[in-house]
């Protein structure tokens, strides 16, 4: 069984993913726009609830499996019929459009972050591989994993945490494609482990906060974390 290291290294950013991520922004600024409708209705907010539906179907359509993909377009509809019933259509129109706007740029996104990881469905499978996505909220997963193979970590809106301080891996190297678009992740490892970072960030930051630890002489060699993947408008934080 490969590692995420062995695999080929996530390819460049593909157009569709851009187009995905200049979609969600252009809904957040129609929002924005929006703003005034938002401030008028007092119960905005609590009505906003079949929002959940929506966001929970475009998980599961994005998985890309027919079964999850039929039971995330119902759903979706159900979340829709909902929206409408709690705003009616013409408010609907106004005040859920922007949204609307946003959820076909999370999917666009999400769609192409698979494309472009690459990673084999044998390796996504494996117990050891970390696969994890916070869409409107937050993901924690501790691995304790003694052969851990990497993993793949998603935050929209949300942030990701990740502890990898009881894991250890088969080799030493190993890989964590990130992706942070208006949020944040933090990945805690080992004393022991040292950490790159290859990513990209754009109004956002990588940041290693681990402290070196001296290697003394006849010691195994380090384990090698390497953290690639881009980040926008948020910030990742490695920490031992």
């Amino acid at each position: 069984m490969q590692t995420m290291n062995e695999t080929p290294a996530p390819q460049p950013q593909s157009t569709r993913l851009w187009i995905g991520i200049a979609i969600i922004v252009i809904g957040i600024l129609a929002a924005l726009d929006n703003l005034p409708f938002v401030r008028d209705n007092e119960h905005f907010f609590l009505n906003l609830w079949p929002v959940v539906l929506i966001i929970v179907g475009i998980g599961k359509v994005s998985r890309g499996s027919a079964e999850k993909g039929i039971s995330g377009y119902l759903f979706m509809l159900a979340g829709a019929f909902i929206l409408v019933h709690n705003f009616g259509s013409d408010s609907l129109a106004s005040a859920m459009g922007p949204l609307f706007i946003v959820a076909v740029g999370v999917f666009l996104v999400t769609k192409a972050l698979r494309k472009n990881r690459g990673v084999p469905p044998d390796l996504a499978a494996h117990d050891s591989f970390v696969s994890a996505t916070a869409i409107l909220g937050g993901s924690k997963r501790r691995v304790t994993h003694q052969d851990f193979k990497g993993g793949e970590l998603t935050a929209i809106f949300g942030g990701f945490e990740l502890d990898l301080r009881q894991a250890t891996i088969e080799g030493n190297q190993v890989r964590v494609d990130v992706f942070v678009l208006f949020g944040g992740g933090e990945i805690k490892i080992p004393q022991h482990w040292a950490v790159s970072m290859k990513g990209t960030a754009l109004l956002g930051g990588f940041e290693d906060k681990t402290l070196p630890m001296p290697s003394a002489e006849g010691e195994a060699p380090r384990v090698h974390l390497v953290v690639t993947g881009l980040v926008l408008f948020g910030g990742l934080t490695v920490m031992n």
